[in-house]
């Protein structure tokens, strides 16, 4: 959950998350090879924590640029189907991210 600043929440950063693109294998979705072309791509929902001139949470789903810029711009596509292919790629991400060990789920202080 991102942190509150007022009454106002701000967004979850998290630049490991962002920099593992790099390390990603491949397109989370298309699963083209990833030769630098691998970013982590925001969601664009408003449930996400997007907003107007803010990026969504860093919640990795990452995408090669094509994949990125379809979910992103393309018109041809229903906003379903894009979300559709951003959960997917999500998902495969965090697993991706847990099975190398990128992403350790264990036992710390909680915030409350």
């Amino acid at each position: 959950m991102g942190s509150y600043k007022g009454d106002e929440m701000m967004p979850y950063r998290n630049q490991k998350l962002r920099d593992f693109a790099k390390d990603a294998p491949r397109c989370m979705y298309c699963l083209d090879h990833n030769e630098g072309q691998v970013v982590l791509a925001h969601s664009n929902s408003l449930l996400d924590g997007k907003g107007m001139g803010v990026k969504a949470h860093d919640i990795p789903a990452y995408l090669c640029n094509d994949c990125h810029r379809r979910v992103d711009e393309d018109t041809d596509i229903s906003s379903d189907v894009k979300e559709l292919i951003r959960l997917h790629a999500t998902y495969s991400s965090i697993l991706w991210l847990l099975e190398t060990g990128r992403l350790v789920v264990g036992n710390p202080p909680y915030k409350d």
